[in-house]
């Protein structure tokens, strides 16, 4: 995951900083360009901070003054986030040559993270839309 992430980082040419004085697990700072993680938080719910701000980054970092302007703004920039992180979280997991897709449990992939199940049918529709096109006949209905 770690090669994954320094790629983003590198491609949106975002500024990753580590504190032990904020509040939330993670921050981005459109403006600046910037992530500030929790240092004080376990090592798996940093980088999903990270992960999850990066979604910030990569899909709101130009509209990112609208964010507080309405709740349907706000609700829909942290879910897009939201669903960014999972993605990718999910292409890490395929990757792994030891991942079976037959033995693949949405459910138990959201709970290993501590991630709402709400999530269960974006995983499915990345999952079968990886497997799509790759020409395999797996669907996760």
């Amino acid at each position: 995951m770690d090669t994954c992430i320094k790629e983003i980082i590198e491609e949106l040419g975002v500024g990753v900083r580590y504190s032990s004085e904020v509040k939330k697990d993670a921050y981005y700072f459109a403006s600046v360009n910037l992530i500030v993680i929790n240092s004080k938080i376990p090592e798996i719910a940093q980088k999903l901070g990270l992960l999850h701000e990066l979604g910030h980054a990569c899909k709101d970092q130009e509209n990112y003054a609208l964010y507080n302007t309405t709740y349907a703004l706000h609700s829909k920039m942290e879910k897009d986030a939201e669903e960014f992180m999972i993605e990718k979280m999910i292409e890490v997991r395929t990757e792994d040559p030891d991942f079976n897709p037959t033995t693949f449990n949405s459910v138990n992939f959201l709970e290993s993270y501590d991630l709402d199940l709400k999530y269960e049918p974006v995983v499915k529709e990345f999952m079968t839309n990886y497997f799509v096109s790759r020409n395999m006949n797996t669907i996760f209905f």
